[in-house]
């Protein structure tokens, strides 16, 4: 089984389709959406497309209160587990998204409305791979449901793709949100959505300054947090430093360059020696008082 086909265990799925057919049942008796549906029986002679206008009342309508009187009244007379795993389904998440990777179990669903939230999503009915193939992501998608299932997220089946073609800058402001995402709320697994780690400002700063797309985006936030304090001042040198490197090793290696230690102020190198305690003991003596620490030391090692 390929990453994109896996699903929901035999069982899972098919107690989740039971459910979700319960529920439709019982908003069609109360909307009369489509006539000849009166049982779980009836509504699995249509074929899922037809079945779109039932879905679409279910979330067009008072969601909440419909599934609550759902599990009050309890029409199937469904036992006690399951009335509890439809009232979850009251966290629904409903709405556009960008599908932007596909991962051993399940798929990443971007919402990159502010603040973005990335969300790991289980097929139940189709696999991922009979939508697009891993090769087309990120793919836009539309009119998606996303529901809590057995401690899981999963979309109900239902899923438009839009036809926008992401390039260029688009792509960048993609992986932006993305690494957002990830940096506020983790990568989401289970429903309702969880309230926003709450970062320090050394971890705001680090992830700030992580690349230089993230350094030209947020330049006034960290600006802001560098001045707080001296230790947000000294951890901004070190990044700065840190990305210089990046760069560093591969000239000094063009230069035939033996083995040294470096130190970089932000991008410059203001001195170095083939010791790590030879560094430091020239940054005591020509760094300003209590920024002896503020350098970024690069160990060269080519």
């Amino acid at each position: 089984m390929s990453e994109v086909d896996r699903r929901l265990s035999e069982g899972s799925e098919q107690r989740f389709l039971d459910l979700y057919a319960h529920l439709l049942v019982y908003v069609n008796d109360r909307f009369e959406v489509i006539e000849e549906i009166e049982t779980v029986a009836d509504l699995e002679q249509h074929y899922t497309d037809e079945l779109l206008p039932l879905r679409n009342t279910l979330y067009n309508e008072s969601t909440t209160d419909l599934i609550e009187d759902f599990v009050e009244k309890n029409p199937p007379d469904l036992p006690e587990a399951d009335l509890e795993q439809i009232a979850a389904w009251t966290d629904f998440v409903a709405g556009e998204f960008v599908v932007v990777r596909y991962r051993e179990d399940d798929a990443i669903f971007l919402d990159w409305t502010e603040p973005p939230k990335a969300y790991a999503v289980r097929p139940a009915r189709l696999p991922f791979a009979e939508l697009w193939d891993e090769s087309a992501l990120p793919v836009p998608v539309s009119s998606v449901v996303l529901l809590p299932f057995e401690d899981q997220i999963v979309y109900d089946g239902w899923i438009g793709v839009k036809n926008i073609i992401f390039g260029g800058s688009l792509s960048t402001d993609i992986d932006d949100e993305y690494e957002e995402a990830k940096h506020r709320f983790g990568i989401i697994d289970s429903l309702p959505v969880p309230e926003e780690d709450e970062k320090t400002d050394a971890e705001e700063l680090r992830f700030y300054m992580k690349n230089k797309r993230n350094r030209e985006r947020y330049a006034s936030e960290i600006e802001q947090l560098r001045e707080k304090t001296d230790e947000l001042e000294r951890i901004y040198h070190q990044e700065m430093g840190k990305a210089r490197a990046r760069s560093l090793g591969r000239e000094l290696r063009e230069l035939g360059l033996n083995e040294a230690y470096v130190a970089i102020y932000d991008d410059r190198i203001i001195t170095s020696a083939p010791s790590e305690s030879e560094v430091r003991k020239l940054l005591e003596e020509i760094m300003p008082a209590g920024k002896t620490d503020h350098p970024y030391i690069y160990h060269f090692d080519p």
